[in-house]
């Protein structure tokens, strides 16, 4: 008869994941994963495989939760080019409040050129905000909040690209309000 785990393992995998957050995937050794999770390495082996299993999970749970928080904010918003506009807000204001840059571009950086299994998970995610955004996009060329003389798929990529540069931007000054600024500017270009 197997035996129930004596912790819970999404709150351990969000250690981890805070954790690769932090460092990386290549600065964080098994001992600073058994250290942060408070688990010994065959709990650890046991339930989420080995450290790069884990860190799969980790960034899978990053980015599908990031997903989630945009796909809510585009259902929840009547107005495509309002939802737009929220979804880059938010982009802008969790770069600041988090203080440091998205788990995902981080991970780009590090592995995504050189582990098939993180390119490909961050391709995905890449696509899948690209596909959300190019459907707003459209959705408000209809409503007309937008010109219909500007490529959806273009301004989706577009958007998603200047993410990347407001999390290197927050690294790199530290400036919170440059970022905002950054967000503002980015919404009226795409109004144009």
């Amino acid at each position: 008869m197997a035996r129930n785990k004596a912790f819970e393992p999404e709150e351990r995998l969000e250690k981890a994941k805070c954790l690769f957050w932090q460092k990386g995937y290549n600065a964080t050794s098994m001992q600073d994963l058994v250290d942060t999770m408070g688990l010994n390495r065959g709990s650890i082996y046991d339930t989420y495989g080995d450290k790069h299993s884990l860190f799969l999970q980790c960034l899978r749970s990053y980015t599908e939760g990031m997903f989630e928080d945009y796909r809510k904010v585009a259902e929840e918003t009547k107005s495509p080019i309002k939802a737009v506009e929220k979804i880059i807000k938010k982009a802008a204001i969790r770069t600041v409040e988090e203080e440091r840059t998205c788990m995902g571009v981080k991970s780009t950086f590090e592995l995504g050129s050189v582990d098939e299994e993180v390119h490909a998970l961050l391709k995905q995610n890449t696509s899948n905000l690209t596909a959300l955004l190019k459907d707003l996009l459209k959705k408000a060329q209809k409503a007309e909040e937008i010109s219909n003389k500007r490529d959806p798929a273009m301004l989706a990529n577009f958007i998603v690209s200047n993410f990347t540069g407001f999390w290197q931007t927050f690294l790199v000054y530290g400036d919170g309000e440059l970022v905002q600024q950054q967000a503002e500017f980015l919404i009226k270009s795409i109004k144009k």
